[in-house]
């Protein structure tokens, strides 16, 4: 009876708490508006970086927001104005957890277990055709030129060496890159040069000039190698340093955001402006990317139960989570 008791009064008791105490909302919560929480809020990196891991390992989908003087970290858990009584409830350590606008629907939580890496020599082998193809039906490629097998083959390969070296999933490289410009080298963004603002996106990744002299000399204040001796300032020309420049920055924007892959593609596309539909849009390019490759070796794709797994898990966490189930 006391524990029943006990069941009723502590939502209760936070739902009171929460609404008295947030500091965020501009406006008083309202029924049928849809929410998320925000769990905590730190200016340490260490700190973050622990924090992280824990929502990782409660299995929960969150972002973060910088702010002066801390970044929030915001659970995406999409509740009404009553779901912060049952979130607390079933997550004592988040006492101090409040309501705040619902900013972003992540794709899906990040999985606990890595996918499996293949050698290099097998993903160069299926994932180079695979590239010939995503070109040659690209976007960007109205009249249907093919792509040379030697080049299919460097691309893939440096491509896979680039992830190697910075420990990133080469599949995700992979698929920012064929996402962006369907692996054709250009130069994007005309319409910056036509009000003279010359800062064109570059190469097969889109990498802004400025961000590419950013990246280029982050690499070298680190003493890292694959950069040119000089800055290329025209980057289609180095298509080896575009892919390394890529897996650079992918690898910084990880470790800036604690390890969260969508914020870090968030932050890759833009950081004054950003497109929430962006990490999306190039975790659709991945999947397929990993659909073709295992169904490839005849096995089936073993990321799908993962994400399946970590979908269910957060829809546990919250009812009014939609259902997601990878596609076919």
């Amino acid at each position: 009876m006391v524990n029943h008791q006990r069941k009723i009064f502590y939502p209760i008791v936070f739902l009171l708490i929460s609404l008295l105490t947030r500091p965020v909302l501009a406006e008083d919560p309202k029924p049928g508006v849809i929410y998320d929480i925000q769990c905590g809020c730190f200016s340490d990196p260490l700190n973050s970086a622990r924090f992280a891991e824990r929502l990782q390992e409660l299995g929960l989908a969150w972002y973060n927001i910088p702010s002066e003087p801390c970044t929030r970290f915001i659970v995406d858990v999409n509740v009404d104005w009553l779901g912060i009584s049952y979130f607390i409830n079933d997550h004592v350590e988040f006492m101090d957890a409040f309501l705040v606008k619902n900013h972003w629907d992540v794709p899906f939580p990040e999985l606990k277990n890595s996918p499996p890496i293949p050698s290099k020599d097998l993903f160069t082998k299926v994932m180079a055709p695979y590239m010939q193809k995503q070109y040659k039906f690209g976007y960007y490629n109205p009249e249907r030129r093919s792509m040379k097998d030697e080049r299919a083959i460097f691309y893939t390969k440096t491509i896979y060496e680039a992830a190697e070296y910075y420990q990133i999933d080469p599949f995700l490289l992979f698929a920012l890159g064929n996402f962006e410009s369907y692996f054709s080298n250009i130069l994007g963004d005309l319409n910056r040069l036509k009000r003279k603002v010359p800062d064109p996106a570059q190469g097969i990744f889109q990498i802004l000039r400025s961000t590419a002299r950013f990246i280029y000399d982050d690499m070298k204040r680190q003493g890292l190698p694959h950069a040119p001796e000089t800055f290329p300032s025209d980057l289609i020309n180095y298509p080896e340093a575009q892919i390394y420049f890529a897996a650079h920055y992918l690898s910084e924007l990880h470790k800036e955001h604690n390890g969260n892959r969508y914020m870090a593609l968030l932050f890759y596309n833009a950081r004054s402006k950003p497109n929430y539909h962006y990490p999306r849009k190039v975790m659709r390019f991945y999947e397929q990317a990993m659909n073709y490759f295992f169904k490839s070796m005849g096995q089936p794709n073993p990321i799908k139960p993962l994400m399946i797994e970590a979908a269910k898990h957060s829809r546990e966490q919250n009812q009014h989570q939609p259902e997601w189930i990878p596609s076919q």
